[in-house]
């Protein structure tokens, strides 16, 4: 059965599509079968692979996308049918986590996943919107014991402090906080919007590690 990556944040703008859409890349250039499940109405998933090369003509592999924005989808992608085809699914979750609407679909999203990400920019209002799905996880962790969760730091500026203090202020609302995080860096939107991963922008670049020491990290701590 695969393993089920959710990348979810209710706040537009935070970077989760480009997590998602590389995390799933990486796996699948690391020989897994991947499944992109594009659970958001926006289609950002999607998309990015539409505008993306065909792998043959690329030579590098690439998940294969799939949309699922209805709970019913979420749960037919994420249904034993589906997932004994493939080793890891990564799910690029909704916005919102209200009880109607795409808050439907985040719980079911929340239901399937072995691990959530719920990835975070460094600012005060970013963090006050990430608390109700924080505690939406634990409440789902509490009941169930799954999923594993973590917060990641995304759109980091190195030359400041910010990240390392929104960090200790994460860890305040009960989930562990990933060391490995994305910087703000151009070749991120390079890469969405081209529909490649951000190796393939620049292989030896710092979003490129970046993404490996993400990986490595989730490896270790959870999928390992």
């Amino acid at each position: 059965m695969a393993y089920v990556i959710a990348v979810l944040n209710q706040k537009g703008g935070a970077g989760k599509s480009t997590l998602a859409t590389n995390l799933s890349t990486a796996y699948a250039r690391r020989g897994k079968q991947v499944l992109l499940a594009d659970a958001d109405p926006q289609g950002s998933a999607r998309n990015w692979r539409a505008a993306g090369p065909d792998p043959g003509e690329h030579g590098k592999a690439f998940p294969d996308v799939v949309g699922a924005d209805t709970a019913e989808a979420v749960e037919t992608v994420t249904g034993s049918e589906v997932m004994g085809a493939f080793d890891v699914v990564v799910v690029d979750g909704p916005p919102g986590v209200s009880g109607s609407g795409p808050g439907k679909v985040t719980v079911a999203v929340l239901k399937a996943a072995d691990l959530v990400l719920i990835p975070v920019r460094p600012s005060g209002a970013d963090l006050w919107a990430t608390a109700d799905l924080a505690e939406l996880t634990k409440a789902r962790q509490g009941a169930t014991g799954t999923p594993d969760a973590a917060f990641i730091v995304t759109q980091a500026d190195s030359r400041t402090n910010v990240a390392e203090e929104i960090g200790s202020r994460l860890e305040e609302l009960g989930l562990p906080v990933l060391q490995a995080r994305c910087g703000d860096r151009v070749t991120y939107v390079k890469a969405l919007g081209q529909g490649v991963a951000v190796e393939d922008i620049e292989p030896s670049g710092k979003a490129a590690e970046e993404i490996e020491a993400i990986i490595g990290e989730i490896n270790r701590r959870f999928y390992g």
